[in-house]
């Protein structure tokens, strides 16, 4: 349908009109002059424009003027209809307008519908003629886009497209300009024949290639090519080639067409690729390698996920188990790690969950596993995580290793310290022993025994200990029915008869009814259950004192190596601390017959010493009279010499009843008033001669009179003793005696200026026998050593204390500090 367009004037009423194209079957569409309206179907492309000018000439003809200077409307033909009265002029006017035509009144509907038949027909025509000129446009221009798309394909690919002959040498027939970058030459080159594309392809590749091209001609396939080529510059290129065989312009030869590429930077990728995957699988083959050789199991996990990726043997060894079917952290729970309460590790507790979790190291921990066939291990684990660049964690690693056997060393080795430290503790060695059994067990067995061979040779149980309470009054009473007995096959009694360890292992009810005397006795060990014991004899000094015997009471258990080392040392232990208690008791009674002989000596040496004594008083008596003659001054000389040595005799036998009193529990004090100041003036009086024959001068300072409540014998020999050691050791120089008084004590202080005492001989200087060896020359020494001993327990025994300052060669001051009243608690008050 072609619709006309009726532009009527605002007066005009074309009803007329449209009752007049009626019959043409056409659209009529109106409009007044110069609105949206008129616009808008201007551009629904009209067959032609009638104005109706019957009414309005002028305004018409304006109209029809303006539509023809309209860019819509130039090139419609327009139709002018006016009134019969117009000017002649005004239609000359009307005629001069292009594509304009007129018709007056009285309007021929015949020739209206004539005229406008004929716009429509013509414009019918100059539509289909612009249809075919559109389509004959876009067919060539359809006809020109594949070269164009050709063209922008080849001028875009990375390589080159070509056709050539399918003979040696392949002469081209045409080439894209992409051959230039990729081989140095451009495309006149090749189709000038100036260069030839076999000349350019490696020499070690030439056959392949022309091999693969006829193979695929003759299968009628397409072919595809690698191989290398050298360019202009003589480099090496990998180019990759796709081509078909097509046939050539009448009956010629098959010409080759294809596409040619330049693959150097990914055949380099591939080798750098190939290359370091040789290298990582090397790498991962070495790092197998490592990990199935570390003394320690390995596991590794993914991240975040807890996918077991690897385990090494030693993992499946020391866990039991594989663990490469984990594919969560969840999963974890299904290992068999367990708390020394016994529960059951959750998947959150493992070491490797916790660093998947938190992305920290987990280090140093142990771990109690239970593995299948029951049995416990202690591993030692640390698990930390792998990081990628961004320091997320990718994975996570954890590595153990089984410390059982260190830990149940340590655990040994503790128990034998712990045993150790008590067996020297005491010489009770009964009750030291008891204890080390009770510590035996469990540490080396379920049960422990330790049995003594008594001086009339029977054997005695001292000591039993039994993981299960109940079952240690049966060892007592097996021992107490006479199982227990030297003479036994095996046991401890055989054990101490040989000298040798008894090792019994899985021990059968057949092997208890052998060795059983009676059936109480059987009962006695059925109850027991044991399977195994290992009896080790306690060996000192070439003797043999007892057994140390070890019990396991379930099966599989095994003396190994280990614990029978661990059995031979704490026997070797225990019979020395029994030998040192039988030789500490052989000692003190060795000790106590010692003290008795001293005492006894000492008595029987001090009665003839008084006679003695008076004898020598009576005879200087008798001598007075000749006091002048020369013979009665040397025989006095001899009558002072024979009372000073019966002096001297008398202290030494004096000591040694000290000595007798202090290893029977020690002195007894008689505490009265007593003058100190007296007592120093009467022992001076006695070494005076000493003195003066030492060369040395008595000095005495400090109060006359101090008073206390002290033992005068006692205090006596402290002075004594004190006084006649700086006689002794002060070197001829002179001897200082103070006292001194502060509040309720009392301080006596000897200084001489003699030889001096070392600094190591003083630790031990009021220690029994006690004398200066290394501080005093042998011209000096005399005595028993037992002087200072003495005074030390007599001034402790006063409630004081006594001490030494010297140096060698600057003399020595011993000072002695002394309580006014007698301590009721001293030692030796009474």
């Amino acid at each position: 349908m072609v619709p006309l367009l009726l532009v009527g004037l605002p007066s005009s009423d074309t009803a007329d009109l449209e009752a007049m194209l009626a019959p043409l079957g056409q659209p009529v569409l109106k409009a007044t002059p110069w609105n949206e309206e008129l616009m808008g179907l201007l551009d629904r492309d009209p067959a032609c424009l009638l104005v109706d000018a019957r009414r309005d000439w002028a305004a018409g003809f304006e109209v029809a003027h303006r539509l023809e200077g309209h860019e819509r409307a130039r090139h419609i033909p327009l139709l002018l209809l006016g009134e019969a009265a117009c000017e002649q002029v005004d239609l000359i006017q009307g005629l001069g307008l292009e594509m304009v035509d007129c018709l007056f009144e009285p309007i021929h509907p015949g020739i209206l519908r004539a005229k406008v038949g004929m716009f429509i027909g013509l414009h019918r025509r100059e539509r289909a003629a612009r249809l075919a000129l559109d389509r004959a446009g876009r067919s060539e221009v359809a006809a020109h886009e594949p070269e164009r798309v050709l063209r922008t394909l080849l001028g875009n690919l990375p390589g080159m497209a070509y056709r050539c002959l399918n003979e040696p040498g392949y002469p081209m027939a045409y080439v894209s300009e992409g051959v230039l970058p990729l081989t140095g030459y451009g495309p006149e080159d090749f189709t000038a024949r100036r260069v030839l594309w076999e000349d350019l392809i490696h020499p070690d590749d030439a056959a392949q290639v022309w091999g693969d091209i006829q193979a695929a001609i003759t299968t009628r396939t397409s072919f595809t090519l690698t191989y290398r080529l050298r360019t202009r510059t003589g480099e090496e290129r990998w180019v990759w080639e796709r081509g078909v065989a097509v046939q050539g312009p009448g009956s010629g030869p098959p010409l080759l067409e294809g596409f040619i590429t330049d693959i150097t930077a990914i055949k380099c990728a591939e080798r750098e690729r190939e290359r370091l995957l040789t290298q990582v699988e090397a790498e991962r083959s070495r790092l197998e390698a490592i990990l199935q050789q570390l003394p320690c199991g390995v596991l590794v996990a993914e991240a975040p996920s807890g996918r077991m990726l690897h385990a090494n043997a030693q993992a499946e060894q020391l866990l039991g188990h594989s663990s490469l079917g984990v594919q969560s952290m969840e999963e974890f729970a299904h290992h068999h790690a367990i708390h020394p309460d016994g529960r059951p590790y959750t998947a959150e507790e493992y070491p490797m969950a916790r660093a998947l979790a938190t992305g920290k190291a987990q280090a140093g921990e142990e771990l109690l596993y239970r593995q299948p066939d029951g049995s416990k291990r202690v591993l030692h684990v640390n698990a930390g995580p792998i990081l990628d660049g961004q320091g997320s964690p990718r994975a996570v690693v954890a590595s153990f290793m089984d410390i059982t056997p260190l830990k149940r060393t340590e655990m040994r080795q503790a128990f034998l310290s712990s045993a150790g430290e008590l067996l020297v503790s005491t010489l009770d060695y009964e009750t030291t022993l008891t204890h080390v059994v009770q510590q035996a067990v469990p540490c080396l067995g379920d049960g422990c025994m330790l049995d003594v061979l008594e001086p009339d040779g029977t054997l005695r149980r001292l000591a039993a200990h039994h993981v299960d309470p109940a079952r240690v009054p049966l060892l007592h009473e097996v021992a107490r029915l006479g199982v227990l007995r030297i003479d036994a096959p095996s046991g401890p009694g055989a054990a101490i008869r040989t000298g040798r360890i008894e090792l019994q292992l899985d021990i059968s009810d057949d092997t208890l009814v052998r060795y059983s005397p009676n059936a109480e006795i059987l009962d006695l060990l059925r109850r027991l259950r044991f399977t195994s014991f290992l009896s080790v004899p306690l060996h000192a000094r070439g003797r043999t004192f007892g057994a140390l015997t070890l019990l396991t009471c379930h099966r599989g258990a095994r003396y190994d190596q280990e614990t029978q080392s661990m059995a031979e040392e704490l026997a070797r232990r225990a019979a020395l601390a029994l030998d040192n208690a039988c030789l500490y008791h052989e000692a003190q009674r060795a000790v106590m017959l010692r003290d008795e002989f001293l005492s006894v000596a000492s008595h029987e040496l001090k009665t003839p010493l008084t006679p003695l004594n008076l004898k020598l008083s009576a005879l200087s008596r008798e001598l007075r009279p000749w006091e002048g003659e020369a013979w009665a001054s040397r025989f006095q000389q001899h009558l002072e010499m024979a009372r000073r040595q019966i002096r001297k005799m008398t202290t030494l036998i004096n000591a040694l009843l000290d000595i007798s009193r202090l290893s029977r529990g020690g002195l007894v004090m008689q505490p009265e008033e007593v003058d100190l100041g007296e007592v120093l003036r009467e022992v001076m009086d006695w070494f005076a001669s000493d003195a003066v024959r030492a060369g040395s001068e008595l000095r005495v300072e400090g109060a006359p009179r101090v008073t206390g409540q002290w033992d005068r014998l006692r205090l006596e020999q402290v002075v004594t003793n004190l006084l006649s050691n700086a006689i002794r050791y002060g070197a001829g120089r002179p001897i200082h005696v103070r006292t001194e008084l502060e509040g309720e004590r009392v301080r006596l202080v000897v200084r001489d200026q003699g030889i001096g005492i070392a600094p190591e001989a003083q630790a031990r200087l009021f220690d029994k026998f006690g004398k200066f060896e290394s501080a005093v020359p042998e011209r000096h020494s005399g005595g028993l050593g037992l002087g200072l001993y003495i005074t030390h327990n007599i001034v402790e025994a006063m409630g004081g204390h006594i001490r030494v300052e010297s140096r060698p060669g600057e003399g020595s001051t011993f000072t002695v500090e002394l309580p006014r009243s007698a301590a009721a608690d001293a030692p030796g008050a009474a």
